[in-house]
């Protein structure tokens, strides 16, 4: 949308739910979650702060490659056709198809 999705985290209290181990992008800096250092003008990021944005961002690749699964099948563009209660149980097995696809484990 028009909004940033920053201002949106903040202005419907979603801190309340995420902490510093929820992973987000270079947008969420300074929110309190982790997300991949950024580079200051002239300087070069540390070897450990690479090594850390490497780790992010292949986390990262993971949830959006599930966001793509959902949008390119449309998982949304229709009502969920099902009871409400199974709906949260269905992304998840989606989710955790995906990362089984991905090579890792529903651990």
């Amino acid at each position: 949308g028009a909004r940033h999705d920053a201002y949106a985290f903040k202005h419907h209290g979603l801190e309340r739910y995420l902490d510093e181990s929820t992973v987000a992008d270079k947008g969420y800096i300074g929110l309190g979650l982790a997300t991949p250092a950024r580079r200051k003008p002239g300087q070069r990021l540390s070897r450990e702060q690479r090594r850390n944005n490497r780790v992010l961002n292949r986390l990262r690749s993971v949830v959006e490659r599930v966001i793509a699964h959902i949008k390119t099948w449309r998982i949304l563009h229709t009502g969920f056709r099902r009871p409400l209660g199974l709906y949260g149980r269905v992304f998840s097995v989606v989710r955790g198809l995906v990362f089984l696809a991905a090579g890792g484990t529903f651990e």
